[in-house]
């Protein structure tokens, strides 16, 4: 079952959905946990998958930090909002993640966060983040399998956004480097074709 962390702050922020709205979300979310998420890898069905996490952050102004525990198998052993944020950015506390994931027996988690404005491109503190919370949570045998900046406009993968960036800058620095080759093998050619000359003019002043 879905449900905020204890000891988290209250959203700053209300609903704008009404009571009956509101309800509506949460059967839907509880309905694609008790049908797709508890019997099968979270990720098995991706496109639930997808909505389930576009539901969870409907209609919020201010980000938050989600946090889904799940088994061995993968399978969800719970859905929780454990951190509040501003319209900019969500604090996280890798102990609370590290604790409640023992307790629940947790083998991997997957966060997820909402990016207000829309932009569903993660930002560079995304990025490192991710990588930060991999590292903390690795010596615990905790996976972080992903994390997933969640719109209105969609859902990316900040690991999948982060392989593309590592793929692209590799991209480049072969490019630089196949270049720098390139130019430094021209000024060999272009020294040697100027000794060639050099020594055939000697050579024809000589004759001469």
């Amino acid at each position: 079952m879905t449900r905020t962390a204890l000891g988290a702050p209250a959203p700053e922020s209300p609903s704008v959905f009404t009571t009956h709205e509101a309800r509506t979300i949460r059967r839907a979310l509880d309905i694609i946990e008790e049908k797709r998420l508890r019997n099968a890898p979270v990720l098995y069905y991706f496109e639930d998958f997808q909505r389930y996490l576009t539901l969870r952050f409907a209609g919020l102004a201010n980000e938050q930090g989600h946090v889904l525990y799940l088994d061995v198998e993968r399978r969800l052993l719970a859905a929780e909002t454990e951190f509040f944020g501003d319209h900019k950015r969500v604090p996280w506390d890798i102990r609370r993640v590290a604790l409640r994931a023992i307790t629940l027996g947790a083998d991997s988690v997957v966060y997820a966060h909402n990016h207000p404005n829309d932009n569903p491109t993660p930002s560079e503190p995304d990025v490192r983040h991710l990588t930060w919370q991999e590292g903390a949570l690795s010596p615990l045998n905790i996976t972080l399998l992903d994390s997933y900046v969640v719109t209105s406009r969609g859902i990316t993968s900040i690991k999948d956004y982060r392989k593309r960036q590592q793929e692209e800058d590799l991209r480049l620095r072969m490019e630089q480097a196949d270049r720098w080759s390139a130019e430094r093998r021209a000024k060999i050619a272009a020294t040697k074709a100027r000794k060639a000359a050099e020594r055939a003019a000697q050579r024809q002043g000589e004759a001469a």
